[in-house]
């Protein structure tokens, strides 16, 4: 009986602390916007996506008015789908990017965001990407 209590005990633990992992968080409004980055990072080191996703998305909502800001959230949520291999999501994302730059005043961004996310999408199988992204094509 009382190896029966572990057992059962053990797999409750177990299930909690699964589910703890993968929860989405109560985002302080407090939080700037490079501790909000920082948290997805972390989460999507765990990996747990859901909150990493919810980090990311309250960066946009909270601070989106500010370009260069927006481009980083944007590029880790491309990122994160990149490696759930929600492969449409993410060409949808690093594409965006390269418009924002492409449209942009030369070095009003940082340039480091343009390049990483040619270096994301050139990762993408041609098949989920519009003609002009195939094939080392570029905008």
């Amino acid at each position: 009986m009382i190896m029966k209590k572990q057992i059962i005990f053990s797999a409750m633990t177990f299930l909690f602390a699964f589910t703890a992992c993968n929860s989405v968080p109560v985002i302080p409004p407090d939080l700037s916007y490079t501790q909000l980055i920082q948290l997805g990072q972390d989460a999507l080191d765990i990996p747990n996506y859901k909150a990493a996703d919810a980090y990311y998305t309250a960066v946009i909502q909270r601070f989106g008015m500010n370009t260069a800001v927006y481009i980083e959230a944007t590029y880790e949520l491309g990122h994160l789908y990149l490696m759930k291999k929600r492969y449409g999501e993410a060409v949808a994302k690093f594409i965006e990017i390269k418009e924002i730059y492409r449209d942009a005043e030369y070095g009003t961004l940082p340039s480091a965001y343009n390049k990483l996310a040619q270096i994301e999408l050139d990762q993408i199988p041609d098949r989920y990407k519009p003609d002009s992204e195939r094939s080392g094509n570029s905008l």
